[in-house]
């Protein structure tokens, strides 16, 4: 299935993406770290748990530069094949730019699966733990995430939140309430609930009150609960709701869409994931333009730069396009897709101009 030049070719193009993706994460993470530096002193943060943090958080920054690293990187591998005239000679013996960029796709197809291994399974998770951690370091109120919704621990009440809608409601909302003690005082079970004037209000209320000789079973339209959540902390269980693998995201469109709620914010957010390897295989595409496209002819520091401007202007317009598709009801399918589409042709382009 390898064949000795396709070895060759790989081991060039996946040391250099390593290097580069090493390089990308470091730096993203020295960023993050200067920021995080600003919250030394708030409730008990320190320095190290700072830096405990910004390792928690290492995963999915690797995941989240690794198809700017294949992009670069395979700039960096086949550019010093390219000036050393390796390029050259193996088109000499016959092999053609199809065969090449087949030898980097059979190379790097292994290390696209494993990143997306990681991101579907460390990256959640850890992305999930450091911001628990920080909410409980940082705040009074209790805060952890699971896979199935948030809890959120106030004076003697848990709360237990199976979703978060749009970062202004909940929906299938428990509510456990103890006494001094450790007994258990109710237990209230809620469909839906939306901050208003500062204010919990929960509808369609189941309520279970014990005490010693009975239990109390009724019903309420609305309760009103005395739940700290602020459109801030709302905001942050918010984006760790968003922080899930594709099959936590489709069990939870399939549970907001049964509460009859929009899950197009989503629904964006799990074709995203789906097309992450499409989109690193269009990083190489478009690395594979530098080399044998118009932009051969310019010299190495040259191609980094236009695989950097590349790859920032396919962030730029995936930024812009992506949320754009929500606000004029285009299918989220459509914003996710986009700006691979339009980067890929624009690849093949490339590859087909002449210099």
């Amino acid at each position: 299935m390898y064949s000795i030049l396709d070895r060759y070719v790989g081991k060039n193009v996946i040391l250099s993406i390593l290097l580069v993706s090493v390089c990308l994460t470091l730096f993203a993470a020295l960023i993050q770290l200067i920021d995080g530096l600003r919250y030394i002193g708030r409730g008990n943060i320190d320095f190290l748990f700072v830096l405990y943090y910004v390792g928690l958080k290492l995963p999915s920054i690797y995941v989240t530069f690794f198809p700017i690293a294949i992009l670069i990187g395979c700039v960096v591998g086949l550019g010093l094949m390219a000036r050393n005239s390796e390029i050259i000679i193996l088109q000499s013996i016959g092999l053609s730019k199809l065969s090449i960029g087949l030898s980097c796709v059979k190379s790097v197809l292994p290390f696209i699966l494993v990143v997306v291994f990681i991101g579907e399974t460390l990256a959640p998770y850890y992305d999930r733990k450091s911001e628990s951690e920080f909410d409980k370091m940082s705040n009074t109120i209790g805060i952890s995430v699971t896979n199935a919704g948030a809890w959120v621990k106030e004076n003697n009440n848990f709360y237990g939140i199976a979703a978060i809608i749009n970062g202004k409601k909940m929906a299938g909302v428990v509510r456990y309430e103890f006494d001094y003690s450790g007994q258990l005082k109710s237990f209230r079970k809620a469909s839906s609930g939306e901050l208003v004037d500062g204010k919990w209000k929960m509808k369609n209320v189941i309520v279970q009150e014990m005490n010693d000789n009975e239990v109390k079973n009724y019903f309420m339209n609305e309760e009103e609960w005395p739940l700290n959540v602020t459109e801030k902390r709302l905001s942050i269980l918010c984006e760790l709701s968003e922080s899930m693998s594709v099959l936590q995201l489709y069990d939870y469109i399939k549970y907001i869409e049964t509460n009859g709620v929009d899950s197009s914010r989503y629904r964006l957010s799990f074709y995203s994931k789906i097309i992450s390897p499409f989109i690193m295989l269009v990083m190489m595409l478009l690395a594979l333009s530098t080399i044998f496209g118009p932009l051969r002819s310019m010299n190495m520091g040259a191609r980094i730069l236009a695989g950097i401007t590349l790859g920032f202007a396919y962030y730029v317009l995936n930024q812009i396009v992506a949320p754009f598709s929500l606000v004029y009801g285009i299918p989220p399918f459509f914003g996710a897709i986009f700006a691979s589409v339009v980067f890929a042709i624009l690849a093949v382009y490339l590859l087909r101009r002449k210099s």
